[in-house]
């Protein structure tokens, strides 16, 4: 059986991971033109994938844990409107995306299953490339196989941009995660250690410079004493889904296939899910002694694609109700969550969503 993966990126190499475990060989067809993932982006992971991350890469990998998440609106920033916490588990478990990657890769690069192939991705030969192997992923949202075969998708352009850098601040006690519905868009305080903390600012609008961004984030900020901020990194916010995962010998995966807002922390958690499901059913076709192949692909979206689009739209309706909430000097979400904060089945339930998602 010969597996290929396309995608210089984070979901790439734990795939690699998985395949590894189950003694397969693979290919990885990493672009060359993208020798390193340098980015300040924050990854935010429910316990239960962080526990399996940790488990599958048998390494040592260290987070910060958020013990406890608190929700402000415009209209609210003396007191949340609702906080969620677990009493014996972190809520969050933050870590840089570098990081993360840099620790996985180390592990592939002595793998003796895993071979590494630096080539241009764009080229349209990269498809007499992949012809005969029997199953490929491909977790690049653009590349020549992207933007040839799977460009059907369900798509929702929100106007805004996230706005994401780190801040170094005075010392402090720094377990709780922190999301403003600002009247500008979500603004999200990630803590990743006792010293540095992770901004990511979804700025609903057009197109505004750093300075105006830094002068906002100070307008809301009465957490932390901060002495200097990191580069700004921006990056276009959108709903995308796509309609079908499969073409030929290739499986779409990662952000190809689901792109959510970022202001749940749910995105990266959705691919790991997604992976959890994947290694299953190659595990379950390994055991009837059944080849690795398309059909991979065909169970992996008949077992997903329902699942990932309900949960992309629960956040996405998520996003509309602050969204009108803030426009109406957030009339509805002060009597909602002032009930809902003291429901503690509502919470309950709201953890166990964002841990497993709709995979329960």
């Amino acid at each position: 059986m010969k597996i290929c993966l396309i995608g210089q990126n984070l979901t790439n190499m734990i795939l690699a991971n998985v395949f590894e475990e189950k003694k397969l060989n693979i290919d990885i067809y990493l672009n060359n033109k993208i020798k390193n993932i340098k980015t300040n982006r924050t990854i935010a992971l429910s316990s239960e994938n962080f526990d399996y991350l940790k488990i599958l890469t048998k390494s040592n990998i260290q987070s910060w844990k958020s013990k406890e998440i608190k929700i402000f609106t415009e209209g609210s920033q003396s007191k949340e409107i609702i906080n969620f916490n677990k009493k014996k588990k972190e809520v969050f478990n933050l870590i840089s995306y570098s990081k993360l990657n840099e620790i996985i890769s180390k592990k592939i690069k002595k793998s003796k299953f895993i071979k590494l192939n630096h080539i241009d991705t764009s080229s349209p030969s990269i498809l007499k490339k992949i012809k005969n192997y029997d199953l490929v992923i491909n977790t690049e949202n653009k590349n020549f196989i992207s933007n040839k075969f799977f460009t059907n998708k369900i798509k929702k352009n929100y106007g805004s941009r996230a706005y994401t850098f780190i801040i170094n601040h005075r010392h402090k006690d720094n377990d709780i995660a922190i999301q403003i519905f600002t009247k500008f868009g979500p603004l999200a305080f990630l803590p990743l250690s006792n010293t540095k903390t992770s901004i990511v600012f979804s700025y609903k609008g057009g197109k505004i410079d750093d300075e105006k961004i830094v002068d906002i984030f100070k307008k809301y900020n009465s957490f932390y004493s901060f002495n200097k901020i990191n580069k700004i990194e921006k990056l276009n916010l959108s709903f995308e889904m796509l309609r079908n995962y499969t073409y030929d010998n290739i499986l779409a995966f990662g952000d190809l296939i689901h792109r959510i807002h970022p202001l749940a922390g749910q995105g990266f958690n959705m691919t790991i899910r997604d992976i959890k499901i994947m290694s299953k059913i190659v595990n379950d076709r390994k055991s009837l002694g059944l080849p690795i192949d398309i059909s991979v692909a065909e169970d992996f979206q008949n077992s997903t694609k329902h699942l990932n689009y309900l949960y992309g739209k629960a956040i996405d309706g998520i996003y509309e109700f602050f969204r009108l909430d803030n426009n109406i000097n957030n009339s509805i979400s002060k009597p909602v969550f002032r009930i809902l904060n003291k429901n503690s089945l509502f919470k309950k339930y709201s953890n166990i969503l964002s841990d497993r998602g709709l995979n329960l």
